[in-house]
């Protein structure tokens, strides 16, 4: 029993300064935390993590020639209008490529319906033909894959 009474006792950190140690990490983190959440960057931060970024993507449109609905009933009126789809999914990309045919015949139908009167009517600044030609489009696709449209010429005779 001497002898284990002269081996050197092994030094290890008494357990209060570990404990307080310990502590003082917890109290940082806290107040830490707790300052990002009353400031409200704490949401912000966490949306930033959940949110992707959004790419949009373009898909142009051959030229349009329609003739217009006249009074008079002549078919002298016509429209020459180009325009480019904008979705914000690859996929949604593909099927309007793909489904040019029904795309171009849903954006023809809201053309000839219209008439010189009537063609450039505005709500809230934007054309009214703009949004009736998104709703078709995705109604006749039967799912949103349109968001946008953006005329890029256009010519009324």
């Amino acid at each position: 029993m001497e002898k284990e009474a002269q081996l050197p006792k092994k030094q290890s950190i008494p357990r209060l300064i570990l404990i307080a140690v310990i502590l003082v990490i917890l109290m940082i983190g806290g107040g830490t935390i707790g300052s990002l959440i009353t400031t409200g960057l704490g949401k912000e931060w966490i949306t930033s993590f959940n949110q992707k970024e959004v790419e949009s993507i373009l898909v142009p449109q051959e030229e349009f020639v329609v003739n217009l609905k006249s009074n008079d009933g002549n078919l002298d009126d016509f429209l020459k209008i180009e325009m480019s789809i904008e979705t914000i999914d690859v996929e949604n990309e593909t099927i309007l490529t793909e489904k040019a045919a029904i795309v171009r015949d849903a954006i023809i139908s809201v053309l000839r319906n219209k008439s010189t009167a009537n063609i450039f009517d505005e709500s809230e600044g934007v054309l009214v033909i703009k949004q009736e030609i998104i709703s078709k489009i995705n109604q006749s696709l039967g799912s949103e894959v349109a968001s946008e449209l953006y005329i890029t010429n256009i010519v009324m005779q």
